[in-house]
Parts: C-alpha cells; sequence; structure tokens
C-alpha cells in the first residue's frame, strides 16, 4: 500500500501541481467573493479528483503490467485510490476551513458546518467516477468523467444557491446548511458502497 501511494504522488508531484494551482486558485476567488461560496466548494472537488486523474498515467505507463507480476492484491489497489481521495480531500477541507475562519471570523458552527459540506461534495465525485475507471479504464471512462464533472457543478451550484444569502455574505458570514453533518455520513457511505463496488468490478476487469 505505502508503495502505492508513493506511486501516486509521484504522478501528482510530476503531472499535477498546475491543477493544484488551479483549486487554489479558486479557493482564494472564494476567499474574496462576498455573494458566492461556488468555488470554495469547487476547490476541493477538483483536488479529490486527482487520485482519478491518476489512473491515465497508470494506464500510459502500462502499469497492469507490472501489477501481474507483483504480490499486490487488487482490492489494495483499488482501496489505495480511496485512500488517496481522503488524503488529498481532508488537508484541503481543513486549510480552506481555517482561512475561512481567520479572514471571514465565521462562527465556529458555520466553520464546521462548512467543512462538512465540502466534505460531501470531494466525496460523491469519486465515488461515482472511480468504480467506472476501474470496470473500463481511464480512457474508456473518460466520456463519463466529463459528465460528471458537469453535473457535479450543477450540484455544487445548487448547493451554493441554498446555504447561502447576499446578506449574510456582505457580513462576512454564510448560511451554512444546518444538517450539514447528515450530509457528511451521506457523503463516507456512498463512497464506502463506491469502494466496494469498485473492488468487485476490477476483479472481474480483463486486460
Amino acid at each position: 500500500m505505502k508503495g502505492l501511494l508513493i506511486k501516486d504522488f509521484k504522478y501528482i508531484i510530476k503531472h499535477h501541481l498546475g491543477f493544484l494551482f488551479v483549486a487554489a486558485l479558486f479557493f482564494c476567488m472564494a476567499v474574496f467573493s462576498n455573494g458566492s461560496m461556488y468555488f470554495s466548494y469547487y476547490s476541493v472537488a477538483m483536488i479529490s479528483l486527482m487520485p482519478v486523474f491518476t489512473m491515465a498515467y497508470d494506464e500510459a505507463y502500462k502499469w497492469s503490467w507490472y501489477e501481474a507480476i507483483l504480490p499486490v492484491k487488487k482490492h489494495l489497489i483499488v482501496l489505495e485510490k480511496y485512500i488517496l481521495v481522503f488524503i488529498a480531500a481532508i488537508p484541503a477541507i481543513i486549510i480552506e476551513a481555517l482561512i475561512f475562519n481567520f479572514y471571514r471570523k465565521m462562527s465556529l458552527e458555520n466553520i464546521t458546518n462548512l467543512a462538512y459540506m465540502m466534505l460531501f461534495v470531494s466525496l460523491v465525485s469519486p465515488a461515482v467516477v472511480l468504480p467506472l475507471n476501474f470496470r473500463f479504464g481511464y480512457l474508456k471512462g473518460k466520456i463519463v468523467n466529463i459528465i460528471v464533472m458537469a453535473i457535479m457543478a450543477g450540484l455544487i451550484t445548487t448547493i451554493n444557491i441554498n446555504t447561502n444569502t447576499a446578506e449574510l455574505a456582505a457580513d462576512g458570514n454564510f448560511a451554512v446548511q444546518q444538517n450539514a453533518f447528515i450530509f457528511a455520513i451521506l457523503g463516507v457511505v456512498i463512497i464506502s458502497i463506491s469502494a466496494a463496488l469498485s473492488i468487485i468490478l476490477y476483479k472481474k476487469r480483463e486486460f
């Protein structure tokens, strides 16, 4: 598992630093925007999709050939990607929440609920995309990835509209979803089901 994580971290450092820069830029737009949290939600959603993008390089570098001769079980290969989702998303959520707390002086309740909603948003996209990529491969699932990202943008827009008001935003506060904890739990349940499904699909996949 450690070796798999190191492999993907090398992919990210080599190929995705620009992607992280774009996500950070979106977050900066959220910090300095008085009327919307859209870019904050979208930035963590982008970061959580990095494990999906590492699968493209697995295919490009013929990782499946090495996998066949290494003593690595398929369920560990699947779980590593899901662990990487949490490794990418959790620090980003904590950092963003702390910056909002410092910059906007939001209440502890709002900061906590905001973190819950960001966790939900960051888990849903990879939960949908990863099983498809494990079954068909990244290149074949590329169109689905684009569709999911478009749907995610719509979902984030809906969440943003339902949780913010212009009056509160003007004062640096946001009416974050009151039952946000339920959304966070739902996100964890969804990605857990997704991981179990990915293991089943990957074991059936023929290379």
